[in-house]
């Protein structure tokens, strides 16, 4: 695994050289400075899926499938995280997610990960806070999740629906090519902290998708993805300190309001002139009542005036109140994508590779917690779609697109899960 020895290497040289200062101008040794903790988590779901089709092209149809129930390893994160003095911090993670998904399961994501499971590199990077005596000034370097977007820089172990929203995936897929949204680059972001009103910011240069040559370049055209957020926080910031991890639910502790305008883009590539996507999102808490959802805009323009552009937008709502010393959280939320229907607009976003057709997701249930990392989660996803003029048999959209079959209708679907985190 060459590459991934590059990683760690690369990783720890650039713990070495940027906390190198720091340990010229202290006692104790560079190696004593080091702490490092062990990073695991999973979560595992019971399902069962009603309702679900597959296009039988012979036939020109769809055709029901049996209902099934389905056990699944959805997620699993193992790594280390760390300091190095008290400027560095370091991630290291990997993950192996899918394991015995039934790809006719109404679920998301992608096919079964195998008896052998395979493991991928989940994060990769470091964070050296530039700023000796403030929360201010970071920078971020390594393989990251851009900071765009509410539910994709949200950690899905910490979601209070069953599944994340999955208007994530448009907006990874969409900037930076893949469902995990992963990319190489730089980010720089801090925090202003005040008593009643912060604010936060996040500025990055990342690898755009790598389409061409076999998944090894962005192709002939090259422009970076440059991406931004802007956060104000009324009342209680979500964090005193820097961080590009985020959460929901402060059980309680947090009375605050998060309003967030965003964007990204990319200038001329192989497939079009410019791709870019904005939005807003945003996350209130009050004792124990949480509220958060974000809008966003995806579009490409081509060549001769050709454009397209689509919306996905969520809604979520939970509340979370103690039961002795346990809490439970009855949650909703409703999640959409607007793309487009008509036969000129569709056929402008299959030349852009774009979605289109539109799909909405509403998901019911609640959350039962032993403590803040461990919980179980009994909910209902009611799922519909329009592939609009492209009609039976299209995929223009996850509702009707399933890898290792190809197209479907998605069932509505009963989960029961447990997610557990060290």
């Amino acid at each position: 695994m060459p590459h991934l020895r590059f990683l760690v290497i690369t990783l720890i040289f650039t713990v070495v050289s940027a906390n190198a200062q720091t340990s010229e101008t202290s006692n104790p040794p560079l190696w004593k400075q080091v702490k490092v903790n062990p990073i695991a988590a999973m979560q595992v779901w019971t399902t069962y899926t009603m309702g679900a089709e597959v296009y039988r092209s012979d036939e020109a149809k769809y055709e029901a499938v049996d209902d099934r129930l389905n056990f699944q390893l959805r997620r699993s994160r193992f790594g280390f995280k760390g300091d190095v003095g008290d400027r560095v911090k370091f991630n290291f993670t990997v993950a192996a997610d899918l394991v015995g998904r039934d790809v006719l399961a109404g679920t998301d994501g992608g096919a079964n990960n195998g008896a052998s499971p395979q493991v991928r590199l989940w994060n990769a990077y470091v964070q050296w806070r530039l700023s000796p005596e403030s929360e201010k000034l970071y920078l971020v370097t390594g393989y990251q999740v851009p900071q765009i977007g509410r539910e994709s820089i949200t950690s899905a172990l910490r979601s209070s629906s069953l599944e994340k929203a999955w208007v994530q995936n448009y907006l990874r897929r969409h900037l930076v090519g893949t469902g995990p949204g992963r990319a190489v680059g730089v980010n720089v972001g801090g925090l202003l902290l005040h008593e009643k009103l912060s604010w936060g910011y996040d500025i990055g240069v990342f690898n755009p998708a790598m389409n061409a040559n076999s998944g090894n370049s962005v192709g002939e055209v090259y422009s970076p993805l440059l991406t931004g957020r802007l956060v104000t926080y009324l009342g209680d910031p979500e964090s005193k300190s820097y961080t590009t991890d985020h959460k929901l639910n402060y059980f309680g502790q947090r009375r605050g309001l998060s309003l967030a305008l965003e964007g990204a883009w990319q200038a001329k590539g192989d497939a079009f002139q410019d791709n870019y996507g904005y939005g807003f999102d945003f996350l209130g808490d009050y004792d124990g009542w949480s509220l958060d959802g974000e809008y966003m805009v995806l579009g490409r323009r081509g060549e001769e005036a050709i454009a397209t552009s689509a919306q996905t937008a969520y809604l979520r709502m939970s509340y979370t109140f103690e039961l002795g010393e346990y809490w439970l959280e009855p949650s909703g939320m409703l999640a959409q994508l607007s793309g487009p229907v008509s036969a000129e607009d569709q056929a402008a976003a299959a030349t852009l590779s774009a979605f289109a057709g539109e799909e909405s997701v509403v998901d019911l249930g609640g959350n039962f917690y032993f403590t803040p990392n461990l919980k179980l989660s009994l909910h209902y996803t009611f799922r519909k779609g329009d592939a609009g003029a492209a009609g039976p048999g299209a995929t223009v959209n996850n509702y009707f697109f399933q890898s290792g079959v190809g197209p479907i209708l998605r069932g509505d679907w009963l989960g029961l899960g447990l997610v557990a985190i060290m």
